[in-house]
């Protein structure tokens, strides 16, 4: 027998899946319990409140609280951390290329009352 390679019969057979998903696992719990995960869970922290378990309800909270509220961190990537300030500059003077494209621009005009 060679060294290496693929071997006869080993591996996932094609088309199977004997992965475990996470959408198995609830379907397996609502199953098992007749309620929803989320369901259980929500019935589980209620208990660790009525039981006045307070090491039991901070880990469901420290649970709840890092799927729900995100850590945002902030990153400043485009000023390295000096204050933003404006780069604008406007001549006080008319450009002479724009002069030349709009000569039909009247200077003075007048109005006619009637």
């Amino acid at each position: 027998m060679s060294k290496g390679g693929a071997r006869p019969g080993a591996g996932r057979k094609p088309g199977g899946s004997n992965k475990l998903s996470g959408e198995k696992i609830l379907d397996a719990v609502f199953n098992q319990c007749g309620k929803p995960f989320e369901v259980l869970l929500a019935e589980g922290y209620h208990m660790s409140i009525l039981a006045c378990d307070m090491p039991v309800r901070q880990n469901y909270e420290k649970m709840f609280l890092s799927k729900v509220v995100a850590d945002k961190h902030e990153i400043d990537h485009t000023t390295l951390g000096q204050a933003l300030t404006n780069n604008f500059s406007f001549p006080t003077k008319e450009l002479d290329d724009w002069q030349d494209v709009m000569p039909s621009i009247p200077v003075t005009f007048t109005t006619i009352d009637k």
